[in-house]
């Protein structure tokens, strides 16, 4: 089977008889987004094993196909070779794999590692087992039990191997003190090797009785004759002793530094999932799963209301499924609200509320308070190492949420900025503009009243005219203005499907009054076209439109407007024949109070809010509106609906 990857992430999950396996598979899946990626199941191996093993594949297998993938089983005995190729054939950005167990000595790499070998260029997840720790052996502290079988066998099989060695040596023609270096030798070795200096001091007792016993004169006795034996003996046990605290040191400082390097690796891959995140929500649920995945418990956050209400935001459990949080109780909400008040931890192996399953922390940054984050102590405390992961992730996390919220009050900041140097332009334009015409009709009607006898009837109609066009522009501009606020308050508009002919008629009652001067036609086909619209709005867009031609050509020119349907849109223009809009300034022409450059406009009353009107209108459409040249002459505005299907008997 060969992919071809067209959009999003091939992902692979690597399928076992392992009862981890299937936290292995959710994990996998939880990475998946729907249908942009492609989610796939490989198992390789033999497929006739049975018992309990073939029952466990099965249902691993059936859970892979329930969670969306595509399953493709392989038997062969190159496991790790075979998934690198399949891998490599179907383009797999991102491979999930359970931890498999270390190889013994002299052995090959483990599978993991050698697919991180044979795939350099694939993100390779490597899901622990969930019944063990999830921090890896190799960054664990060793075993601290003064006594355990383990290191006592490794002991008593090294200094086996020195009584052989020194056998051979006593019926050789060296030197016993041969045997004695060699006897050393291996209570060094067991020093190094074990995890204790008690198995170095064990060592050398046997090395003490063993020499005594097999090699010094009388043999098969614990008599010694020759004093020299007794110093030997003693710098044994003091080498043994140096030798078993130097090996401890080394290995502390080894682990030590393993868990530094291990801690960071974490909080690396937790801060870049964090700083990718886009919102809280987003930054809660990957805390949450970090942490359930690290510690291997169930851990809980609970966002403070403003009220100082408690909302469950997120919970993870330690096999790692998403579930809704669960019904907080009585107690429990006692210990996360003294926890939030407080700001210091609440809960199981603490001063206040232990009784409680649940470890709670405050999540806070200066005054503020966010929410408070639990995790389920299952009777088990957390080690010095858990203690300070969580402890370094929490910081992180608080960070972030930090972060978030000043962004998140900057970018509404800025808006209200926005918003109130668009108010303070408007009103400063509205306030000049309007003064011109207001003035005007003032005068006018002063005339009127006082001067209507001595004027002639061709001087009133002529005063009449002027108060009307004056009256006709103020309410133009004034349902400009109440159109851009009403979009300025609520932007989401509901679109429903509407007559195109009638929208285009409804324009033609509400148009300039020298219309007369000018030949309108409207070309708009036999068939009824219906588009989806806020069909007041769409009225604003026309006239605005059809008046700004009116306005901006001389009399006696032809305007068109035209309405065409391709496909899934509807284009509606309205040209004109005039003088046409220079190149220099179509890139402005819908920008807010530009009135343009021309003589002629500049004879035009404007506020140069127009245009930037049906712009707002036809964004809030999810369209755009454009202007290009009418050929030979002139300008063209035309923008485009999306088409509606109407039943011809509704």
């Amino acid at each position: 089977m060969e992919l071809i990857r067209e959009t999003g992430n091939v992902i692979l999950v690597c399928l076992s008889a392992s009862p981890s396996n299937e936290r292995v598979i959710r994990a996998a899946a939880r990475m998946c987004r729907g249908n942009e990626d492609t989610f796939l199941a490989l198992y390789v191996g033999s497929a006739n094993a049975g018992g309990t093993s073939n029952a466990r594949l099965n249902e691993n297998i059936s859970l892979a196909k329930n969670c969306g993938a595509h399953v493709d089983t392989m038997e062969t005995g190159e496991i790790a070779l075979t998934i690198a190729e399949y891998a490599k054939r179907s383009g797999v950005t991102d491979l999930f794999i359970g931890e498999s167990a270390r190889p013994r000595l002299f052995a090959v790499r483990s599978i993991p590692d050698q697919l991180i070998r044979y795939l350099p260029d694939t993100n390779i997840h490597i899901i622990p087992d969930a019944k063990s720790s999830s921090i890896p052996q190799d960054y664990r502290r060793g075993n601290d039990k003064l006594f355990n079988v383990r290191d006592l066998l490794l002991t008593i099989g090294i200094m086996a191997v020195a009584t052989i060695l020194a056998y051979l040596f006593y019926h050789s023609p060296f030197s016993n003190s041969n045997i004695i270096t060699i006897y050393i030798l291996a209570v060094l070795v067991a020093s190094v090797l074990t995890s204790h200096q008690l198995y170095g001091l064990i060592a050398a007792v046997l090395y003490i009785l063993l020499f005594n016993f097999l090699f010094i004169e009388p043999r098969f006795t614990l008599l010694v004759y020759d004093p020299n034996y007794l110093v030997t003996y003693f710098v044994t046990i003091i080498a043994a002793l140096i030798t078993g605290s130097l090996a401890a040191r080394l290995k502390s400082i080894a682990w030590e530094s393993a868990e530094n390097a291990y801690q960071a690796k974490v909080l690396l891959d937790t801060s870049d999932q964090l700083q990718k995140a886009s919102s809280s929500e987003e930054m809660v649920k990957i805390t949450c799963t970090q942490l359930s995945s690290l510690l291997n418990r169930d851990v809980v956050y609970y966002r403070i209301g403003p009220d100082g209400s408690i909302i469950p935001a997120g919970k993870e459990t330690g096999s790692a499924e998403h579930r809704t949080p669960e019904v907080i109780s009585e107690s429990d909400r006692e210990a996360v609200q003294w926890t939030s008040e407080n700001g210091h931890h609440a809960g199981a192996f603490t001063n206040h509320y232990s009784d409680s399953a649940y470890r709670y922390l405050s999540i806070f940054a200066g005054e503020r308070k966010y929410g408070v984050l639990g995790i389920r102590m299952d009777g088990r405390n957390l080690t010095g190492f858990e203690k300070s992961i969580l402890l370094s992730i929490v910081n992180e996390f608080t960070m972030a949420l930090d972060n978030e919220r000043i962004s998140r009050e900057k970018q509404a900041a800025e808006i209200n900025a926005e918003t109130e140097r668009f108010r303070s332009g408007l009103l400063r334009s509205v306030s000049h503009d309007l003064r011109t015409p207001l003035t005007a009709m003032y005068g006018n009607a002063v005339n009127l009243s006082q001067n209507s006898t001595a004027m002639t009837e061709e001087e009133k109609q002529k005063v009449y005219t002027d108060l009307q066009d004056d009256a006709l522009w103020l309410s133009e501009q004034m349902e400009n203005i109440l159109s851009m606020t009403r979009l300025e308050n609520d932007p989401d508009i509901t679109l429903s499907p509407v007559s195109v002919e009638e929208v285009i008629e409804e324009s033609l009652r509400h148009l300039d009054p020298h219309q007369s001067e000018h030949e309108i036609v409207v070309r708009d086909g036999d068939e009824s076209t219906f588009a989806m619209m806020d069909a007041k709005l769409i009225v604003v867009v026309l006239v605005n439109l059809i008046n700004n031609a009116i306005k901006y050509t001389p009399a006696g020119s032809h305007i068109e407007i035209r309405k065409e349907q391709t496909g899934r849109q509807v284009r509606i223009s309205v040209s004109d024949d005039g003088y046409g809009i220079p190149d220099a300034e179509k890139p402005h022409v819908f920008s807010l109070y530009y009135t343009g450059k021309h003589t002629l406009s500049d004879s035009c009353r404007s506020m140069g809010i127009g245009l930037n009107l049906c712009a707002m209108i036809l964004q809030a459409h999810h369209q755009t509106i454009e202007v290009h040249d009418n050929v030979p002459h002139g300008a063209v505005f035309s923008f485009t609906l999306e088409a509606a299907e109407v039943n011809p008997d509704e």
